[in-house]
């Protein structure tokens, strides 16, 4: 389970970013984030990195998915949402001004380089220019010959 950052959405929903190497679509990582709130509240489990626990910020949270997800051309279905009421009241409501009080740049990062290791690069949108010097390896190729090598060791402690 994950939250998007508010900008990784609107980065894949509105800008140029390549897929032809990705293992995912544009609509289908949008699409993610939208299952997973829902898989959150269906479970109610624990994570991590689904950290809005206040109903209407998450509410508020899928209003903003689903702006990005109609850019997108996903097709979502708002009526799941009514089964959450204090959700569906935030979602309706939509003000994302405290939204961004969840998210920081470290998890755009997080985000960003999550992504990478999918096939899609934000890092240009984000850091311009200069995003080669933030990702440690730049090749897909290099790193899976990287973590295959790594794996492929036994480790003794």
């Amino acid at each position: 389970m994950r939250l998007l950052h508010p900008e990784t959405l609107r980065i894949i929903a509105e800008e140029n970013v390549d897929f032809s190497n990705a293992t995912s679509s544009r609509k289908q990582v949008i699409s993610h984030a939208w299952s997973e709130v829902l898989k959150f509240k269906a479970t109610e489990q624990t994570h991590p990195k689904m950290f809005i626990h206040n109903d209407y910020n998450l509410g508020v949270y899928m209003s903003v998915v689903k702006i990005y997800g109609d850019i997108a051309g996903c097709n979502f279905n708002e009526e799941l949402l009514k089964k959450y009421s204090n959700l569906y009241i935030g979602y309706t409501s939509f003000n994302d001004r405290g939204l961004l009080e969840y998210f920081d740049v470290n998890y755009l990062f997080s985000d960003a380089v999550s992504l990478y290791f999918k096939g899609i690069n934000i890092l240009p949108f984000i850091f311009g220019d200069k995003w080669r010097k933030y990702v440690p390896v730049e090749s897909l190729t290099e790193i899976h010959r990287q973590v295959t090598k790594t794996l492929g060791k036994e480790v003794i402690w």
